[in-house]
């Protein structure tokens, strides 16, 4: 019998090929470590999940099955990545591990009904559900400090702004929920894609099943999964699972850049708004003064990574194979996963300097806004024609150097007969309440608004949502570790 070939085992010279594999093929079919070092453990559960199915189906002896399962176990002992690797062969690391040490006779029994497709398939849901989970655990606990933080923020007023410059009033609390609601949304799409993952490809084979009677669906049991996928076909041709772990992953990421762009402005002397954690920053090698926010630009340099992975991996599923799409997967799952640890240690660990806020809140007419509801409130105006007229108190302000503190009856009088030829007479003490940023504040109770009982309403709302999203990937959570249990049971079963 032919000696077995390193890296693609079944590939042997002298039987339909008759010259040995060039660099190329090896590096296409099994591919480089760094490509596959994420799926090992994956191919290793699909192993022993198939092995066991094909045990209780009468499909191979099963003295030749335990004696296989004992190895695969052996394996485990002095470690599945480290053995798979030295082994070669990526996804079947495992029937070349098993030839090797027990010969065709027994080990060449274990791809009985199964191909490359359904493991490749298989393997790539097995990772990319765990990835899933990861991502949701720190999701979770992200939400849960964000929500902490709001509520000692509720009465934080800042500024808004909008297009990096000064809008209208908010407070850092309302800020805060708003972060914590877009990761909500991430949460949501995190499990709906576990869902549409979290089902087993084995038994496609090569898209068009097997002749042998397959147990698939308890293939897909020990495994974890929730169901089967009931197209060979599908299992086999489309990894578009693959593609919506990027695109899930993208969003999420694109969120948190929007926030670490503000917190890159807010750090700055000039805003002087927050202050990072000593343990998130570095210092420049020149400039002995720098404390430089290297934490927030590990965030957003591994954002631009991933959007160029996603394009890539687009790209790459285009092609005939379509494995090109799972190859970075687990390299993007664990930088994904580091960022958005980092980024909650970020904010839950900065300092607020809450007299900067309210300083620059009344700094550049943030509530020139409110000024003309007042006038609408007070004088009947229509919106546009008050708006009209702030905008003119505004640049006549700035032309004489002056600021909202500033303002008198007179100053807008002025303004009014400028664009309406009559003054307003609006009192002293409604310009001071609609310029007061607080009473700003205050006044947006609408739903969703910044005032601070409503943004209390929020964070409880908020709380109810992380309640029950802490339940669902407990839910989730369950599927894989009831899997587990029947994969133990099974092997106990076994041997």
């Amino acid at each position: 019998m032919a000696k077995v070939a390193k890296g693609e085992h079944y590939r042997k010279k002298g039987a339909r090929l008759m010259e040995e594999a060039d660099e190329a093929v090896l590096l296409h079919k099994p591919g480089v470590p760094e490509d596959y070092r994420y799926l090992l453990n994956a191919f290793h559960l699909i192993d022993k999940a198939h092995l066991i199915m094909l045990v209780e189906e009468g499909l191979i002896p099963r003295q030749d099955g335990v004696t296989m399962l004992r190895v695969l176990k052996e394996m485990e002992r002095e470690g599945v990545e480290e053995v798979r690797l030295r082994t070669g062969g990526a996804m079947h690391s495992g029937e070349h591990f098993l030839i090797e040490t027990l010969g065709e006779e027994i080990g060449g029994r274990l791809h009985l009904g199964r191909s490359s497709g359904d493991m490749q398939s298989t393997s790539g849901r097995l990772l990319v559900r765990s990835g899933y989970l990861a991502l949701m655990t720190e999701v979770l606990k992200f939400r849960a400090g964000l929500l902490e933080m709001a509520r000692n923020h509720v009465d934080t007023v800042m500024p808004h702004y909008t297009r990096f410059q000064h809008g209208q009033t908010t407070t850092f609390g309302h800020y805060l929920v708003a972060v914590a609601r877009a990761l909500e949304r991430d949460f949501e799409r995190l499990a709906q894609a576990f869902a549409r993952c979290n089902e087993s490809s084995m038994g496609c084979g090569a898209g068009t099943g097997s002749e042998f009677p397959l147990n698939r669906k308890r293939t897909a049991e020990l495994m974890g999964f929730s169901s089967v996928n009931t197209n060979t076909k599908d299992s086999y041709a489309f990894l578009d699972f693959g593609i919506e772990a990027y695109t899930v992953m993208s969003i999420l990421m694109t969120n948190i850049d929007r926030t670490a762009t503000d917190i890159f402005v807010w750090y700055t002397h000039e805003f002087g708004l927050i202050d990072l954690a000593d343990r998130y920053c570095g210092t420049s090698s020149i400039m002995a003064q720098k404390k430089n926010p290297h934490g927030l630009m590990y965030v957003t340099d591994n954002i631009s990574k991933l959007l160029g992975r996603m394009t890539g991996a687009i790209i790459q599923y285009r092609n005939i194979s379509g494995i090109g799409v799972l190859k970075e997967l687990g390299a993007t799952f664990q930088t994904t996963l580091r960022s958005v640890r980092a980024m909650a240690g970020i904010i839950t660990t900065m300092k607020v300097k809450s007299g900067r806020m309210r300083e620059l809140a009344t700094a550049f007419w943030a509530q020139a806004s409110d000024l003309a509801g007042a006038i609408v409130r007070e004088k009947g105006l229509p919106w546009r024609t008050a708006y009209q007229i702030v905008a003119i108190l505004v640049r006549q302000s700035i032309e004489e150097g002056k600021g909202e503190a500033d303002v008198t009856p007179e100053m807008l009088d002025r303004a009014a007969v400028e664009y309406t030829g009559k003054p307003l007479g609006l009192g002293a003490a409604v310009i001071q309440k609609a310029l007061d940023s607080l009473e700003c504040v205050r006044a947006r109770k609408l739903i969703g608004g910044p005032a601070p009982e409503e943004v209390e309403r929020q964070i409880a709302e908020s709380r109810q949502k992380l309640l029950r999203d802490n339940k669902i990937f407990e839910e989730l959570e369950a599927q894989i570790k009831a899997g587990e249990k029947k994969l133990e049971e099974a092997e106990r079963a076994l041997m």
